[in-house]
């Protein structure tokens, strides 16, 4: 035994050992590839800064060349007005030209002949005879005319030139400055995305790579620039696909991860014998450390089995050889470790237990009662159910059987997103027989439920299985009824049951008395008739068997639906949950009866519809998407009977809030917005349509409103969408919670 044992506690050893370092070898693998990729997108967001930076400064200095090119036009139109004769002196307009530190002045007549100019060959030219030219005549009609022209290439030697014009103060023409933007070039030289990735390296050898359509523009670490982008397997459709991925370069295998920005791919590269450099060190170190412990561990534990378990054994063997030879008197006394004891004091309490077999029977039977009351209890669902999700409905039910078992029972099923089945039945007679034809008659009205059956059919067909099967000839009471949670309609039949009680949200109640059918098991032909109503928001539907209307009191008076009616009209339902409302039922049950037995049992099934099921969108935080968000709100709207101007103002509404976070709430990447779409019938008739996003921080109810009072030319730009929001909702909420940005508009409903 002591070998086998070994045997096996050695392979158990070794296939630990293999999976501990198998398992640690993948996280160390997946851990050390999770780094490599938090470093690549660390170095590709400094770049990606970079080239925005760059790209600022570049729009800047352009935007300072520019107004400083209007500015030099200007005054040299100023000096034009205040010294015409100065056009006559080529000396003069030299003087100015060196002033204004420009390379040529050009002025024009009425009719755009340019009269004076340095270079003096452009005397005389007419500047309608060419498009770059003729973007200037708008000057001879407009006194406030102002351009400049994006920096062009002239001349022989290819240079960039950028000319700038303003209408002229004396008179009708045109006044035009050209000059060498070297500022503007020597920016856009040091701008050049061409030089951004050589500033970054990854590791060792990896590097930055910026590419465009297919070829790479810039790189820093390594001389990729030659390799065409499709050679080395990193081609557009791989990165829109995959944005994390592997290639080889050469003869080295790469991890890659790329990101958009603007019209330009960053990756990011490192090889993959540098990102695996930590995990074989640590890798190495554990298998050190695990052989050397898996060894000691083994030694130990052979060592502690034979003297704890091994002899332990042995000794339980022989006193049991003992006793199975017929020697009843014998004890087992292995008492060094509890396990042996409680061993030992087992068969010493087996042993006694044969020497009185009446105690054994009574003890076994009423084991067998418990047994068959924990499995009809575990055979009904939970009494407080928690569903996974938010749904508009509370439900809650109780059981108390008058003996150990019984033939009550009640259920419900989720069937799909938008109906629940829920029922309570009554099996004729009681105990072990009860409950078993409890069991059978639940399992199959609950499997014909899920087939999405009405009720009238799930009774009929559950009928004509129960007569075929009835051959002790008990039967069936029950009510069940369908749930549709979009818009509280309620199908539901009746085989022989009591009404069910329904309270209205006002507090009054009544008794569902639909007709009902012939009890199940009864008559194999039998019809079954179903029904529909409405549940309204804050109803709630208690459904109960004949336990609670016929329990007696001493005097023999039964509690009856009356009291049934006057004990739920005593509880204000809008501050008693439907829990505490069972409790406190059974509570007068059981103080009605004033210490008077049990007779049958007591089943409870309460169900409360809260209203209608919020309804959910989630959209790509786009301009393009609001087609969608349009014909989503448009849909349930109109299901629910929204009249047209409210409809319109609802979708203006919440064309203003879409567009909005479409726009600003995602600046540098793309993100997503849930609509939620609510329709409340307490404490009032309204409607809540909630925007969530994900984006940065920003209250628009802040934002301070327009003087609508204003001409539109005077008024600042934005601000004017919000404010039609406030104008047509009844009521506008904020939060930023769980690092959501949460929007909350209402707008009421008229009262029916």
């Amino acid at each position: 035994m002591r070998n086998t044992f070994l045997k096996w506690l050695f392979v158990f050893i070794a296939t630990a050992f293999a999976l501990t370092f198998a398992i640690s070898f993948f996280v160390q693998t997946r851990q050390a590839r999770e780094n490599a990729i938090q470093l690549i997108r660390l170095r590709i967001s400094d770049a990606r800064r970079q080239l925005f930076t760059t790209e600022e400064n570049l729009k800047q200095i352009a935007e300072m060349t520019n107004a400083m090119a209007l500015i030099k036009a200007r005054a040299f139109a100023s000096f034009i007005e205040q010294s015409p004769e100065l056009l006559d002196s080529r000396e003069k307009l030299q003087q100015i030209r060196r002033l204004l530190d420009v390379d040529e002045l050009h002025v024009s007549d009425p009719k755009g002949i340019l009269i004076a100019s340095i270079p003096e060959e452009y005397q005389g030219y007419d500047m309608a005879t060419a498009a770059q030219s003729a973007a200037f005549l708008n000057a001879l009609c407009d006194p406030a005319f102002a351009l400049v022209q994006e920096p062009q290439r002239k001349g022989i030697n290819n240079e960039m030139f950028q000319y700038a014009g303003v209408a002229r103060i004396d008179q009708p023409g045109i006044v035009q400055i050209g000059y060498h933007p070297r500022r503007l070039v020597e920016a856009t030289q040091l701008a050049d995305i061409r030089n951004i990735a050589a500033s970054f390296r990854i590791g060792t050898h990896g590097a930055i790579i910026i590419c465009q359509n297919h070829h790479i523009l810039s790189s820093g670490g390594a001389d990729f620039t030659k390799i065409d982008l499709i050679a080395a397997r990193i081609n557009q459709e791989t990165l829109l696909k995959q944005k994390i991925f592997t290639t080889h370069v050469g003869n080295q295998e790469f991890l890659g991860v790329a990101e958009k920005f603007h019209d330009y791919w960053i990756i990011g590269i490192l090889p993959k014998n540098e990102m695996y450099l930590s995990r074989n060190s640590v890798v190495g170190v554990l298998i050190a450390v695990d052989l050397l412990l898996f060894a000691l561990v083994f030694v130990l534990v052979s060592i502690l089995v034979q003297k704890i378990v091994i002899n332990g054994i042995y000794r339980v063997n022989s006193s049991l050889e003992k006793i199975t030879c017929g020697n009843l008197e014998e004890k087992v006394q292995v008492t060094n470790t509890d396990e042996f004891k409680a061993l030992s004091e087992g068969i010493n309490a087996t042993v006694a237990a044969l020497k009185n077999a009446i105690k054994e029977t009574a003890a076994r039977i009423d084991a067998e009662l418990k047994f068959a009351h924990a499995i009809q209890v575990s055979g009904l669902p939970e009494p407080n159910p928690v569903f996974p999700e938010q749904v508009p409905f509370t439900l809650a039910a109780s059981m108390k059987t008058a003996r150990e078992v019984g033939g009550d029972f009640y259920d419900y099923l989720l069937i799909d997103e938008d109906h629940l089945w829920f029922m309570v039945a009554d099996v004729s007679g009681k105990g072990i027989p009860a409950a078993l034809f409890m069991m059978t008659s639940k399992t199959l009205l609950h499997n014909l439920a899920e087939k999405g059956l009405p009720p009238n059919d799930i009774f009929q067909q559950g009928n004509r299985e129960i007569c075929a099967r009835n051959e002790a000839g008990m039967f069936v009471t029950a009510w069940m009824g369908i749930l549709e949670l979009s818009s509280g309609r309620l199908e539901c039949a009746n085989a022989g049951h009591n009404p069910p009680l329904l309270l209205h949200a006002d507090g009054s109640s009544e008794f569902l008395r639909i007709p009902p059918g012939l009890v199940l098991g009864g008559m194999e032909t039998s019809k079954y008739r179903g029904n529909t109503l409405f549940l309204k928001a804050g109803e709630r539907i208690i459904l109960y068997t004949d336990g609670v209307t016929e329990a007696q009191n001493p005097s023999g008076d039964f509690f009856a639906e009356e009291r049934m009616q006057q004990t739920m009209l005593n509880q204000n339902c809008s501050e008693v949950t439907l829990q505490q409302q069972l409790v406190e039922l059974n509570q007068a049950v059981t103080c009605f009866a004033d210490g008077a037995q049990q007779a049958d049992d007591i089943t409870l099934l309460a169900l409360e519809f809260q209203g209608q099921a919020e309804k959910r969108l989630t959209l790509p935080a786009n301009p393009d998407q609001l087609p969608r968000l349009q014909e989503f709100l448009e849909e349930n709207l109109l299901r629910n009977g929204v009249p047209e101007k409210m409809r319109s103002q609802l979708q203006l509404a919440a064309e203003e809030v879409f567009i909005n976070i479409a726009r600003y709430a995602y600046p540098e990447q793309a993100g997503e917005t849930t609509i939620s779409l609510q329709f409340q019938q307490q404490p009032c008739r309204r409607i809540l349509l909630q925007f969530r996003d994900n984006g940065i921080p920003w209250n628009p109810l802040e934002k301070a409103r327009p003087d609508i009072h204003l001409p539109a030319d005077q008024r600042p730009i934005g601000g004017l969408g919000i404010f039609l929001v406030r104008k047509t909702m009844d009521d506008c909420q904020y939060q930023y919670h769980n690092k959501q940005n949460i929007l909350t508009l209402t707008k009421y409903l008229p009262e029916e």
